[in-house]
């Protein structure tokens, strides 16, 4: 398969032929309820600081903080559709859905210059003001049609609990015996978590799931849809009913396919999976179990894992012993079972932790936590952000602190093509995560909503 380049590459709901409901659909977004955001600039350096604080978008301040969207995510009949090298299509077009249509996204721009890149996305706005056709209903094929889901890779487990076990948390909802084929590049480095997870969250699926890294073409095939590409892909008029009571100058009146645009989306959706995923998880937790865990907790790497592959930071020991003070736990997601993890988020009260891939549990957090990411000025420009969705279906608060990058006080953010630094936890990181749990580990209703946000600039 070619990488795509051209619109005529990609696959354009209703107006391209191979993708059906199976039977009549919600609308393709409907409002969703945010999580609280916060941002605090928390370097030792007082000009670092103002950078950091002119990144920070404004839109995403507490107490203003934007309206989100659920996006519909939901099984859908494929015909002629090939599953493998890090693409789905449907009749040679790519389909751009969740994440796997921006990892397609990245891919084509990284061989495009300005000019072509202009050129693909005033194509994408040609072809999407073409008249609105929906998308076809057919009737449910016979069962032995399997289903078919895309992994970016067995070992990355932001990528597994946030992209790929949403879409088996659709797949569930559908009675079926049919067998689901994972795909995904390489089997190699395939991690224990992946069939840990499917078989404790879902044990009913868990014997019908197949892992393969063979590209497969499909004459027939179940897939889960997400519909946040096709939100600048279609005129579907669901979609303008659905944003119309907001300012006119709000961007969900001007979504298209350009670079920031699809950010703003990444930012502002959740998927259907994502909160099923929460509710089938939750539903297998024992009541007393959550009750049981810890109010307070640092989540930490396991230091004795064999691929430990811990950032070097500088300054945690300090911070470690002034959360003890404070009643915090230090947890290591690594020796516990997945519903164990679930269950230890879901109980937890202040969740505080190292940016990293634990993060992709605020799935899982009670709608009254309070979540803190401790990241640097280097996440801050290329991952922030990221985690979002996963805050948003919950709900939770969720603040992060910049704090300085381990060992580049004098030379400034490392480029993110040198690698993630570690984090160096400095007198004034500490002191803004230590008064950000003093001011809202309070049980006053006051203490959690009337603070003025924390992001403000010096």
């Amino acid at each position: 398969m070619s990488r795509p380049s051209r619109v005529e590459d990609f696959f354009f709901p209703g107006q391209d032929s191979g993708l059906a409901y199976m039977a009549p659909c919600p609308p393709p977004i409907v409002a969703g309820r945010p999580s609280r955001v916060r941002q605090i600039a928390a370097s030792d350096l007082t000009s670092l600081n103002r950078k950091m604080h002119v990144r920070m978008e404004a839109r995403w301040r507490w107490p203003k903080n934007p309206p989100v969207y659920e996006t519909l995510s939901c099984v859908m009949l494929a015909e002629d559709a090939t599953f493998g090298q890090r693409r789905v299509s449907v009749g040679n077009r790519v389909v751009l859905s969740a994440a796997a249509g921006d990892r397609v996204w990245k891919s084509v721009l990284n061989k495009m210059d300005s000019a072509q890149e202009a050129a693909l996305n005033e194509g994408f706005a040609q072809r999407k003001a073409k008249p609105f056709h929906p998308l076809p209903v057919v009737d449910p094929p016979n069962d032995d049609v399997p289903f078919a889901v895309d992994m970016r890779n067995g070992y990355n487990f932001y990528h597994f609990l946030t992209e790929a076990m949403p879409q088996l948390a659709v797949i569930s909802e559908v009675e079926s015996g049919a067998p689901i084929y994972v795909h995904l590049p390489v089997l190699d480095h395939l991690k224990g978590f992946v069939p840990a997870f499917v078989q404790a969250i879902y044990p009913q699926l868990a014997h019908r799931v197949e892992i393969t890294d063979t590209p497969t073409r499909y004459p027939k095939v179940r897939l889960v849809y997400n519909h946040r590409h096709y939100l600048y892909q279609s005129g579907d008029p669901q979609v303008a009913q659905a944003v119309a009571h907001l300012p006119e100058d709000d961007p969900w009146h001007r979504v298209g396919s350009d670079r920031l645009t699809r950010k703003f989306l990444l930012k502002s959706t959740y998927d259907t999976g994502q909160r099923l995923l929460r509710e089938h998880a939750l539903a297998r937790l024992v009541p007393a179990t959550v009750d049981a865990q810890p109010e307070r907790i640092w989540i930490g790497r396991d230091p004795s894992r064999e691929d430990f592959k811990q950032r070097p930071n500088s300054g945690e020991s300090e911070l470690l012993e002034a959360l003890a003070g404070r009643g915090f736990d230090v947890i290591y997601m690594e020796k516990l079972s997945p519903l164990e993890q679930v269950a230890a988020i879901n109980g937890a009260e202040m969740i505080v932790a190292p940016h990293g891939a634990a993060f992709s549990h605020m799935l899982f957090a009670r709608p009254t936590a309070t979540v803190i990411e401790i990241g640097t000025p280097q996440t801050q420009l290329h991952r922030w952000g990221d985690f979002l969705g996963n805050a948003h279906v919950s709900r939770c608060r969720y603040s992060t602190v910049f704090a300085d990058v381990e060992g580049a006080e004098e030379m400034g953010v490392p480029s993110i093509m040198d690698g993630h630094r570690g984090i160096h936890f400095g007198a004034a990181a500490q002191s803004a995560v230590l008064d950000h749990i003093d001011r809202f580990g309070s049980d006053s209703q006051a203490a959690h909503e009337s603070i003025e946000s924390l992001a403000e600039a010096p």
